[in-house]
C-alpha cells in the first residue's frame, strides 16, 4: 500500500499550518507567468467556475494567502492535464480495437510497462476524479497532491512530461506555447523535504517511482503510434480491395520500427500541444461568454477526461 498521510484535527499546530501554501512560487516564476497568454487563459478559465470556492477551513485565512493557492491550484491543473489528455487518448484507442467487447478491460490491449502505465493511471483517475479536475476548494486541492504518494508521482510524472515538451522544439503549427512549469519539481521538493511526516528522506522513492511511470507512459505512447498506424494500413488494404474479409490483426505481436523513438518524439510533444490548442481555443472563447449576461462558466475539458 502507498505511503499515506492522514490529517487529523482538530491539531492546532496541524491546523494552522494546513492554511499556509506548502509550495513556495518566485518572484521570477510569478512574473513569468504572469506574461505567459497560456497560463493566464487557464487561470481565467479556472476562476470562473461556479465551484471555485472555499471550504469553511480555508475561507478563515487572508487574502493574501487565498490568491496564493489560487495560483498553485492552477498551476497543479496546468501540469496534470496533459498526463490526462495523454490516458484519454489511450483510453480512446483501447476502446476503439476492442468495440463492445470487454470494455472493462482496456489495459488487455497494451502489453508490457504500458499496461502497467495505462492501469495504474485509469486507477489514479477513478479513485482521485475531483482532484484531476481540480474541483473543489482550491487549498484542499493542492494539499491533497502531498497527501499521499501517488499524488505525488503523478505531479513528478507532470514535471517531468512538461520539462520534456518545453525542451522539444514547438511545432510550427502552434501559436501559443504551454506555460513554463520546470520550477515546480524544485518547490515540490522542498515543501516535501520539509514537511513533517515525509520528509527528506523519501525523495528517491518519489522519483525512481515516478521515472517508472514516465517510461511506462512513454511505452504506451510508442503502442499508441502502433495502433494508430496499424488501423490507418489496414482501412487502407481493405479500401484497395473490396472483396477482402475485415482483418483481425495480432496487435501483440507486432514489434516497434526502428522509426518508433522518432515517432514517440514527435507524437509526445503533437498530442500535448494539440490538448493545450483545444483548451486555451475553447477557454478563450468560455471566458468571452463569461462576460455575456446569459454565458456559462463550464468547459468541456474539465469533464471529459472522467472515467464515466
Amino acid at each position: 500500500m502507498a505511503p499515506h498521510r492522514a490529517f487529523s484535527f482538530p491539531l492546532s499546530h496541524i491546523e494552522e499550518e494546513s492554511r499556509i501554501p506548502p509550495l513556495v512560487v518566485s518572484k521570477k516564476d510569478i512574473s513569468k507567468l504572469q506574461s505567459c497568454q497560456a497560463f493566464q487563459l487557464i487561470r481565467d478559465l479556472l476562476v470562473n467556475r461556479e465551484e471555485t470556492c472555499f471550504c469553511n477551513h480555508h475561507d478563515l485565512d487572508s487574502q493574501e494567502d487565498k490568491e496564493a493557492w489560487l495560483l498553485q491550484r492552477d498551476i497543479t491543473y496546468a501540469l496534470i492535464v496533459p498526463v490526462l489528455e495523454i490516458y484519454r487518448h489511450a483510453t480512446r484507442i483501447a476502446k476503439a480495437l476492442l468495440g463492445n467487447r470487454h470494455i472493462f478491460d482496456l489495459e488487455l490491449v497494451f502489453r508490457g510497462e504500458a499496461r502497467g502505465a495505462f492501469s495504474w493511471l485509469q486507477c489514479f483517475v477513478m479513485e482521485e476524479e475531483d482532484w484531476c479536475l481540480t474541483r473543489g476548494c482550491p487549498a484542499c486541492v493542492v494539499t491533497h497532491a502531498l497527501v499521499a504518494e501517488p499524488t505525488i508521482r503523478l505531479i513528478l510524472l507532470a514535471c517531468q512530461l512538461s520539462s520534456t515538451i518545453n525542451h522539444q522544439p514547438q511545432p510550427h503549427h502552434y501559436t501559443i506555447s504551454p506555460p513554463l512549469l520546470d520550477f515546480w519539481q524544485h518547490s515540490l521538493k522542498k515543501a516535501l523535504d520539509e514537511d513533517p511526516f515525509w520528509g527528506p528522506d523519501l525523495w528517491r522513492m518519489f522519483k525512481s517511482r515516478a521515472k517508472a511511470l514516465e517510461r511506462g507512459i512513454e511505452e504506451l505512447v510508442q503502442q499508441c503510434i502502433e495502433f494508430s498506424s496499424l488501423a490507418a494500413a489496414n482501412l487502407a488494404a481493405q479500401d484497395n480491395d473490396d472483396d477482402s474479409p475485415p482483418t483481425s490483426p495480432k496487435y501483440n505481436a507486432l514489434k516497434l520500427p526502428p522509426s518508433g523513438i522518432h515517432e514517440q518524439r514527435d507524437w509526445l510533444p503533437s498530442v500535448v500541444m494539440g490538448c493545450w490548442t483545444t483548451l486555451l481555443a475553447d477557454a478563450a472563447d468560455t471566458n468571452q461568454r463569461d462576460r455575456s449576461p446569459n454565458g456559462t462558466s463550464f468547459h468541456p475539458l474539465l469533464t471529459r477526461c472522467s472515467t464515466s
